[in-house]
Order: C-alpha cells, then sequence, then structure tokens
C-alpha cells in the first residue's frame, strides 16, 4: 500500500487540489486494501478446499479403515470467517498509508515525479 501511494501521488495531488474530500481519499486507500485482503482470502479458501480434497481423496482410507466420513473438513462459517478476517487484515495494514495519502500536500504532491 505505501508503494500504491508512491506510484499514485501525483493523482492524489491532483485530486485534492480539484476539491475532493480528504475522506473519500482515505476511503478510496481503504477499500483498495479491503479487496486485496479478500483476493487473498478466496485464494487462501480456495487453496485450503483443495487440500483437504486432496487429504479426504488419498490419506483418509489408510487413517480411518472401516470409518464412514472424512478426514478432513472445513465448515461454511469458518470460511466466511476467515474472508472476514482477511478483509479485515488488509484494511488494517492500508489504514496508516490512507493516513499517510490524507495528509501529502497538494502542491508537492503535483511537482513530484
Amino acid at each position: 500500500m505505501m508503494m500504491s501511494i508512491y506510484e499514485r501521488t501525483k493523482e492524489i495531488g491532483i485530486l485534492k487540489v480539484l476539491g475532493c474530500d480528504m475522506n473519500n481519499i482515505r476511503n478510496m486507500f481503504l477499500l483498495e486494501s479491503g479487496f486485496i485482503g479478500f483476493l487473498g482470502g478466496i485464494t487462501g479458501i480456495l487453496f485450503s478446499y483443495g487440500v483437504s480434497f486432496l487429504i479426504n481423496k488419498f490419506l483418509s482410507g489408510s487413517f480411518m479403515q472401516g470409518m464412514p466420513g472424512d478426514l478432513s473438513r472445513i465448515p461454511p462459517w469458518l470460511s466466511l470467517a476467515a474472508v472476514g478476517f482477511a478483509i479485515f487484515v488488509g484494511m488494517a495494514a492500508g489504514f496508516f498509508p490512507a493516513l499517510r495519502a490524507m495528509k501529502l500536500s497538494p502542491l508537492a504532491a503535483i511537482r513530484n515525479e
């Protein structure tokens, strides 16, 4: 997120000169970091469901002989909680860079290349 602010410094300066509200700039970066957290959470969930499928397919027969059921289960509430936590962590990681973007001087931001 800090690199995103450094790369978009000129854009932030233009937004400030045009009269964009500081909260809108903060929310823009928080939304971006939350979306990055969401994508990471979805990727992690897909990966964990894949590993759980492989465990159930190849290992459950050797560990659970004669017993019905799966060796690995992921409840849906845990998946939703994991995605929610990933969004929270992403937004928490983007909070201080968003504050930094709010505090940039408009003229210094436009001059910066």
